[in-house]
Formats: structure tokens, C-alpha cells, sequence
């Protein structure tokens, strides 16, 4: 039978995942304002979006009959997701095998063992390519472990599926007015950007949806490229399978060091502490919102908060070398202001 790794800390079963709030933040630009509809997830169950992600992967695997009494659950992860998943695990009696590499948290892999999952740590590989190394372990797992079971959050469907059912649908409830113009996500393996693109199709169709991507990221085309200031859970070493031409309207690409940024200047401005790819998707709405008058009511995923991330650091190394459109954009959060509204539960 699959080993157990008991928990160092009391895992209770985790609350509701899902109904996270939705907060107004007003940014000044030269020809008015944009309102930025922020929806925290990191009041998630495991800090972040990926325990609606982990919950569905799982609920998916037992429908199936795949994931059972005796298995073990392996997955690669950049932090979040391993987080959501060791918990679940762990709450529901698995044992779990997380895939990390040398740029994710240490925060976030010591949560993860706290919670009862075994970490394996992959050696940095040149040119963007450490996913494929990644996968590369997981593979070699599931060769020697004949109860491992992988949740595959790159091709599961559960994963946009949850996306489009949930997170999506609860946006489309919470529109101010009943609309947005635009809706930012920022992608990694893409299943949330697919989720919410499809809810938006549906319920939505004339909000916009903004792409965000990193600048060396292939997640939504074009080769894997170095990224020395790398924010975990944003971008990646390979294309989406989730996200076809259709879903989006338009791409957004940031540079790590100007999420990061972005992200210092909101917490200045309001206190709200941001992670790496919710800063990019926040400064992605603003720098489409400054070039585009029609969009005044953006919605942003903001997958998760800001305490695990070095993101002043990283933010430093923005301040000389932004592009144009940026530099107006990081100099309009500086003069952010929650909105009067009162927060959607």
C-alpha cells in the first residue's frame, strides 16, 4: 500500500471553497477613471483560486474510480496548486507527491510538507524549459509507484470546467449593473482563463476578456525564454491545451519585475496585498483600460495574496526599465482608491 506523510500541523476539513469576495477599486487615469473589480481568491480554503482547481481535479479522479482508498496523488505544481492539494489530500486520506522547482517558494513548500505532501524538487533547466523537467519526474513516479495517480491539472478538464461553472458564473452574478466591459486573468496552465472566457461567452459576450501572460512565457504562443525575475504561478514553460483563439480578445504580455511592481503600488495605495500574477492582471487591465475609454468596469482574478512572493525585490528592478505604456499605468496604481461600494460577499 502507498505510504502516508502524516501532517506536521492539524488538518480540519477545509470550508467553503468558492464565494470569494468581490472588491471596487477605482484607478485614475489622464482621461477619467477606471473601476477595477478585484475577486479576491486567496479567501479560498489553502490561501488561493487552485483550491476550487485541486477540489475539482480530485472530485473528477473519484467519479472516475481512478482515485481511491491506497492511491496517491502526484501532480507538478509552482505553489498554490501543491498547497490546495496537500490539504485536500490530507483531509481526505491520500498520499500526495508534489513536483516543485528551485524558483517556487520556500513558503510554499514548507506549507506543503506542513500539510503532509512529499516534495520533490527538480534541478533549473536553461531556456524556460524546467515544466518539462517537472513532468519528467512525474512520469518516473508514476512508473514506480503502481497506486500514483495524477491529477494532470495541464489536460484535465475539470480544470476550465470548474473555472467556467463557479468562479465564472459567480463573476457574471456579481457584475455591477449586470456588466462588465472587460474581464483580466492572467495564465499559467490556462484553465482558468479557458473557465472564465467560456462563462463569459455564454453569459457575457460583450465583456471583453484580456489575456495576461508573461513576457519569456509560452503559455499562449511563442518559444520558452529565461525569465530571471519569475513569479511563481504566472506564465509557463508550454503552451496552454485549454485556451483556443476564440476565448480571448485580446493578450497582454508583462514582465515579472512590472507584476511585482504593480503589485507594491497597490498595497501602498490600498493595503491590499497581492500576489505576482494578480499585480500582472491588474496592470494589464489599467494599461488596456489607459489606450481604450470604453473599458470603465474591469473585472480581475486575483488568484491569490502577496505574502509568499519577494515581490519588492523583484519590483526594483522595474522602476528604470519599464516600457511606456507601463510607466503610465504603474504611475496611475500609485493613485489607486477602494471605490465607496461596499464588497460583493
Amino acid at each position: 500500500m502507498t505510504s502516508f506523510n502524516a501532517p506536521t500541523t492539524t488538518v480540519h476539513p477545509p470550508g467553503r471553497i468558492g464565494g470569494t469576495p468581490l472588491v471596487p477599486v477605482r484607478v485614475p487615469l489622464p482621461d477619467g477613471s477606471v473601476r477595477l473589480w478585484l475577486k479576491l481568491e486567496w479567501h479560498n480554503p489553502f490561501g488561493s483560486i487552485k483550491a476550487r482547481t485541486a477540489q475539482a481535479l480530485l472530485d473528477a479522479l473519484e467519479a472516475s474510480g481512478r482515485l481511491g482508498p491506497g492511491s496517491r496523488v502526484v501532480e507538478s505544481t509552482s505553489g498554490n496548486l501543491g498547497i490546495a492539494l496537500a490539504g485536500l489530500c490530507a483531509a481526505r486520506g491520500y498520499a500526495c507527491t508534489l513536483v516543485v522547482e528551485p524558483s517556487t517558494p520556500q513558503a510554499s513548500v514548507g506549507r506543503m510538507r506542513e500539510l503532509g505532501a512529499d516534495v520533490v524538487v527538480v534541478r533549473e533547466v536553461p531556456g524556460g524549459r524546467t515544466l518539462d523537467a517537472r513532468l519528467r519526474a512525474v512520469e518516473d513516479l508514476l512508473r514506480r509507484d503502481p497506486g500514483a495517480v495524477w491529477t494532470d491539472q495541464y489536460r484535465s478538464p475539470a480544470n476550465p470546467g470548474v473555472h467556467e461553472s463557479r468562479t465564472g458564473a459567480e463573476l457574471v452574478r456579481e457584475a455591477p449593473g449586470g456588466a462588465y466591459d472587460a474581464v483580466a486573468v492572467a495564465v499559467s496552465t490556462g484553465g482558468t482563463l479557458a473557465g472564465i472566457a467560456r462563462s463569459f461567452r455564454d453569459r457575457l459576450p460583450a465583456a471583453r476578456v484580456i489575456a495576461v501572460d508573461a513576457v519569456g512565457s509560452a503559455a499562449l504562443g511563442g518559444p520558452p525564454a529565461e525569465r530571471p525575475h519569475k513569479l511563481a504561478g504566472f506564465g509557463s514553460g508550454r503552451p496552454s491545451d485549454f485556451v483556443r483563439p476564440h476565448h480571448v480578445d485580446d493578450i497582454v504580455r508583462v514582465r515579472d519585475e512590472d507584476a511585482a511592481a504593480a503589485c507594491v503600488l497597490l498595497r501602498r495605495a490600498t493595503g491590499l496585498s497581492l500576489g505576482g500574477s494578480s499585480g500582472a492582471a491588474v496592470l494589464a487591465a489599467v494599461v488596456r483600460a489607459a489606450a481604450d475609454p470604453a473599458l470603465r468596469e474591469v473585472a480581475c482574478i486575483c488568484p491569490d495574496s502577496g505574502e509568499k512572493y519577494p515581490l519588492e525585490e523583484t519590483a526594483a528592478k522595474a522602476r528604470a526599465t519599464a516600457s511606456p505604456d507601463v510607466a503610465v499605468a504603474l504611475e496611475a496604481l500609485a493613485g489607486t482608491t477602494h471605490a465607496q461600494e461596499t464588497a460583493i460577499p
